[in-house]
């Protein structure tokens, strides 16, 4: 019967793939179709084992991680894709354009990094990375969060929320060059009910990280609130 009623919506508001435009089975549980899906720019091969950049000529740890291993407060991070071509456009249509049902899909690759990696078993909690007050209310959601409630259902790793907050209303980091990002966001971040994190291991969710100014600003005030190791998990990198 469910099938049937599924079937009939389907004639009047069809179900497209939000990459292509295709339609998909009426009963499809993906909103975006095979083809596209395997087209997307997953991050494979060497990365650094501190901050998850891809090495084109292999080692352990990139260029700037190894100059500077303190530079980040995080303790590892991981991509699922590179922020480019398609991943690029279906990311923006999930930010922008009220395509909130891309989490499921997305939390589908971002589920199977988790498991590949030791923070899996390692992780007590997840939060994501929080939306300033006046982008989420003209948003109407936080696509962090959206996507940190989906990999909390997958993984069974409880999410907190009204832990990590927004202190300020900062400038729009993709507008700023890499020191203009760092300082932007310092001091921006603050948390309540310390005693929840305390002795703690957080899975930390973001969208896209680029200079990871935000997330490093995120899990400093966690560690100085008692977390003891900060992963990081973003839909993309820039």
């Amino acid at each position: 019967m469910k099938n049937t009623l599924l079937k009939i919506t389907n004639l009047f508001y069809p179900v497209t793939c939000s990459s292509c435009g295709d339609d998909l089975n009426s009963i499809s549980q993906t909103r975006i179709c095979g083809r596209c899906k395997s087209s997307l720019s997953l991050i494979n091969g060497h990365i650094c084992q501190k901050c998850g950049a891809p090495l084109s000529s292999g080692g352990e740890f990139c260029c700037a991680c190894k100059k500077n291993p303190k530079q980040y407060a995080f303790d590892k991070m991981r991509s699922v894709y590179e922020y480019k071509g398609s991943v690029r456009k279906l990311i923006l249509k999930f930010k922008y354009s009220n395509r909130t049902f891309l989490a499921k899909d997305f939390a589908v690759d971002m589920h199977e990094i988790v498991k590949n990696n030791d923070f899996y078993q390692e992780s007590d909690f997840i939060i994501s990375v929080p939306l300033n007050i006046i982008r989420k209310i003209k948003r109407g959601y936080n696509q962090s969060e959206l996507l940190a409630e989906e990999l909390s259902i997958k993984t069974n790793i409880p999410m907190l929320k009204n832990v990590l907050f927004r202190s300020k209303i900062t400038k729009p980091q993709f507008k700023l060059s890499r020191t203009e990002r760092f300082k932007n966001i310092k001091n921006s971040f603050f948390v309540k009910n310390k005693k929840v994190i305390t002795g703690k291991n957080i899975l930390l969710i973001d969208d896209i990280v680029t200079t990871s100014s935000t997330v490093s600003a995120c899990s400093s005030v966690l560690k100085l609130c008692g977390a003891i190791k900060i992963f990081i998990l973003t839909l993309a990198r820039d």
